[in-house]
């Protein structure tokens, strides 16, 4: 992947005399970008920024919080409603631009804010990747949305950082009148707001956190604030900590057999087994239980017997907490218990949900229908364990399939999704039994379901009496006699 240009140009600047002017280090951006360079082309008069007062009145503070030699120029400009700054170039050549007509005191704030957010783009040398190649993947892993949220939060968070280190104070003892006050104002702003900047950077998608959470420019800023304020990750949720004291001992058994483990997680290798027992990403509660997270509201499904509340972690997880009707009781509970764990599976089952995306236009089945998709692949595949596992697993011993008939369990599953989803999925051809309705999803949950139930191979029985045409006959006869003629019989 090619990387964005003020990337490489960082590089050759870092490499040529740090007294480089701005219009030489454009010329050599210039340079550096063009697909087809021309040794005799001159390239335009670069338009120089001129020094802006309130930045170099700011210098003192603002190289604290930049790390690259040389801070950004600043220009008064258009800035869209809303914004106090926008960054253009970011990287060597950055510029903030910060709205015209404003108070002293306004622009100091906003230039500090928006020199820390374009820190991000300097360079180090001890990163493993540069930052546009971290927001990069961000952007097509997760979205630009996320992309644009984490390019955010990191200039907040560099701030608090700064404000709550040794150096802050001694920085704005340099500063005078105005702008001392000004900056004051925003670390008196930013030490008051930590939890609530700390939060903001917890509502990125946690796999989007760690893309960027153990390289520059994150890591250092993120150490120094757990340190300072012992702000911390929220606590993985093992295997024994997800359960309320209901489900303990069926989670107990689950876990200390491993068949039942691996069905029931759909998770084959061990070291995915240990981390999933060290974090699950899941809850299962009772209605009423202090272990509820805050704010979490569910509606009870009758006939799952459990609500759910799902949060999307990015990158295809989910962090999902069951909340069990507390009128259910012994049976009920613990076959609505075993329905949940394979209705959360579904959602990480790739394989699953990809095999059955050729019914969908597009080639894969749109999240709003995974719901579907859990539901009633969680019935198929429940069943379909009590049917065959009932007489070994005691856990599954004494609960009732609703399908008992094994080579029916696939048909009423996808009977179950064609009427949960009326629309958008394919519904076959009519009077073509080689185009059923929902083809893919058959094939997907006939897949699924083999995780579920005994597979019993009578070689035997597969063998198949074929009759054989005359002349078959007539060559295996010569072949025959041949042989015993050759060996003299």
């Amino acid at each position: 992947m090619q990387r964005i240009s003020s990337i490489a140009l960082t590089m050759t600047v870092l490499t040529a005399l740090a007294c480089t002017s701005r219009e030489e280090r454009m010329r050599q951006q210039m340079a550096f970008d063009s697909t087809a360079p021309d040794d005799d082309a001159k390239t335009a008069d670069v338009p120089k920024i001129p020094p802006h007062p309130t930045r170099d009145a700011l210098e003192p503070l603002l190289s604290h919080i930049y790390e690259a030699d040389g801070l950004p120029a600043v220009q008064e400009a258009e800035v869209p409603e809303g914004q106090d700054f926008t960054i253009t170039n970011p990287g060597v050549l950055a510029v903030v631009n910060i709205r015209s007509g404003t108070s002293k005191g306004e622009q100091a704030k906003a230039i500090i804010r928006g020199v820390a957010e374009a820190d991000a783009f300097a360079v180090r040398n001890d990163a493993e990747l540069y930052f546009p190649e971290q927001l990069n993947k961000i952007k097509y892993a997760f979205s630009p949305e996320e992309r644009d949220l984490i390019r955010s939060v990191y200039g907040d968070l560099r701030l608090l950082d700064f404000f709550s280190s040794e150096a802050a104070d001694a920085a704005l003892n340099a500063l005078d009148g105005e702008i001392k006050t000004a900056a004051t104002e925003l670390k008196d702003d930013y030490l008051g707001r930590k939890d609530e900047i700390w939060d903001r950077w917890m509502g990125v998608k946690m796999y989007a956190r760690r893309v960027v959470a153990y390289d520059q420019p994150f890591k250092p800023v993120l150490r120094n604030l757990r340190k300072t304020f012992e702000m911390k990750e929220p606590e993985p949720i093992t295997w024994e900590d997800a359960h309320d004291p209901e489900f303990a001992a069926w989670a107990k058994t689950i876990n200390d057999d491993d068949e039942l483990f691996k069905m029931f997680t759909n998770l084959a290798k061990l070291r995915e087994q240990e981390e999933f027992r060290g974090d699950t990403h899941s809850r299962w509660t009772v209605e009423g239980s202090a272990s509820i997270p805050e704010g979490i509201k569910v509606e009870i499904d009758d006939e799952l017997g459990f609500g759910i509340h799902r949060e999307d972690l990015g990158g295809g997880y989910q962090e999902i907490t069951f909340v069990f009707d507390k009128k259910l009781r012994n049976d009920a509970l613990r076959e609505a218990y075993l329905r949940s764990l394979i209705y959360r599976q579904v959602f990480s089952d790739f394989a699953t949900l990809s095999a059955a995306g050729g019914d969908f236009e597009g080639g894969q089945v749109p999240d709003k229908h995974d719901p579907d998709y859990a539901y009633c692949a969680s019935r198929m595949a429940l069943d379909g364990a009590i049917n065959d596992f009932a007489a070994d697993k005691d856990i599954l011993a004494g609960l009732n399939s609703t399908e008992k008939n094994e080579d029916k369990l696939v048909s009423v599953a996808v009977e179950c999704i064609l009427d949960r989803i009326p629309t958008g999925i394919n519904r076959g051809t009519e009077g073509d039994e080689a185009r059923p309705p929902a083809m893919y999803t058959r094939t997907a949950l006939f897949q699924m379901l083999a995780r579920f139930t005994k597979v019993d191979v009578n070689l035997d029985n597969m063998k198949k009496d074929v009759k054989k045409t005359q002349e078959v006959e007539d060559a295996e006869a010569f072949l025959s006699d041949y042989n015993k003629k050759k060996r003299g019989g």
